[in-house]
């Protein structure tokens, strides 16, 4: 291919706030723009956070309405056939379907296909399981995961094993972390009780991010907490409605606050005293990477790769917390814990994520990635190890 740019198609069903947009806007924005001209096509519509892509990111929406229409494969190759892409790098399976019936019988341009959540419910259906045994070796050039927890399931469940990897995101560390001024002083200038005990939550309303249950454990727990608050920062989701009306009639609902969006949230993060992930189901939460990044100690579900974030004891409270019972005894121990012990774990957190997770170190990887699938070269995968190998 010489020195020219690398033609990169990102095909996402929108950029909607959430933890795999968020990555995906990352990458678009980082990758060297002497290397890479990059292309965002969103099958359904742009999002707010289409407002983050730097300018030389292309971008466009198909529009597409639910369910399956031709229409829409063909607005797509048109797409592809004139952008002339040398990579297409396709997120969760409906990006996949689309891409791989534009592209049709023709082995190029080469589609890398990711997976952002462990698979569950309906992802689990025969259906969808076949779609993914028949598309992951006959379209995709390499599938990865953000977790290995994902890729351990994905194997289990026979799926296609050759070059599939885990890639695990990363976090800017220079965006977030620790407050620079007072924490009182920093809630006060957002409008927080100052001396109060903030449990903070960073996510779109999706059910399997469980505000309702968030809310109930935090009602038990806020009975015998009298400075205990809770702060909410996001917006959207199917679970919007629900999670309003369920705070309107909280007995606690003076103590619940709704930040919404924030496209810079890192100043939230600094406000709490923990980071609660409550999540079902997950990839590799960015909420939990920036929070601990914001020196966080972290109290969350173990039902994704939070492990491979976190450890129990040392970064915060990882664990069954499954049900509102056992949520709400988790955020009993966290509330509970001195407040130095909070600050030595969050401390501890933050330390871990800047050795082990930097997004300089994601984006190297996604930049060879990228240059390997454009040239055909799978030597960058002659490992035993599950996860991609570093530069040398």
């Amino acid at each position: 291919m010489g020195s020219r740019q690398i033609k990169l198609l990102q095909i996402v069903n929108s950029l909607q706030p959430g933890g795999m947009e968020n990555i995906v806007v990352e990458v678009c924005n980082r990758l060297n723009p002497q290397q890479f001209a990059v292309t965002v096509c969103c099958l359904e519509k742009l999002g707010a956070f289409a407002e983050r892509l730097r300018p030389e990111v292309a971008r466009m929406e198909l529009r597409k309405e639910p369910g399956f229409r031709w229409k829409d494969v063909t607005a797509l190759r048109r797409l592809m056939v004139g952008g002339g892409f040398d990579v297409i790098h396709t997120h969760h399976l409906g990006g996949l379907i689309y891409a791989a019936l534009a592209r049709g019988f023709s082995r190029t341009p080469r589609i890398v296909h990711s997976e952002h959540i462990i698979l569950h419910d309906w992802e689990l259906e025969p259906r969808r399981l076949w779609q993914r045994r028949l598309l992951y070796p006959l379209a995709a050039w390499c599938v990865f995961t953000v977790s290995a927890r994902q890729l351990a399931q994905l194997r289990e469940l026979r799926l296609w094993q050759r070059r599939m990897f885990s890639l695990t995101n990363g976090v800017d560390v220079r965006r977030f972390g620790p407050a620079v001024e007072a924490q009182a002083a920093l809630r006060r200038r957002l409008g927080l009780l100052a001396d109060g005990v903030f449990l903070g939550k960073v996510a779109r309303f999706a059910t399997a991010k469980r505000h309702l249950a968030l809310i109930e454990a935090f009602e038990k727990v806020a009975a015998e907490q009298p400075r205990l608050h809770l702060l909410l920062v996001g917006d959207g989701g199917i679970e919007k409605e629900r999670v309003l009306a369920r705070i309107a009639a909280s007995p606690g609902r003076e103590r619940i606050h709704l930040a919404g969006l924030q496209q810079e949230p890192a100043p939230w993060y600094q406000v709490m005293d923990v980071l609660v992930s409550a999540s079902e189901n997950e990839g590799l939460p960015n909420a939990v990477l920036e929070g601990m990044a914001c020196g966080l100690p972290v109290l969350a579900n173990d039902a994704c790769g939070v492990r491979e974030l976190a450890h129990d004891g040392e970064h915060g409270w990882i664990g069954d917390f499954s049900t509102v019972e056992r949520l709400a005894e988790g955020l009993r121990r966290a509330v509970t814990t001195p407040e130095a012990r909070r600050r030595e774990m969050g401390l501890a957190a933050c330390a871990h994520v800047r050795r082990r997770f930097s997004i300089e170190a994601m984006l190297e990887k996604y930049e060879r990635l990228y240059t390997a699938a454009a040239r055909g070269e799978s030597a960058i995968f002659d490992t035993p190890a599950g996860n991609m190998p570093a530069t040398g």
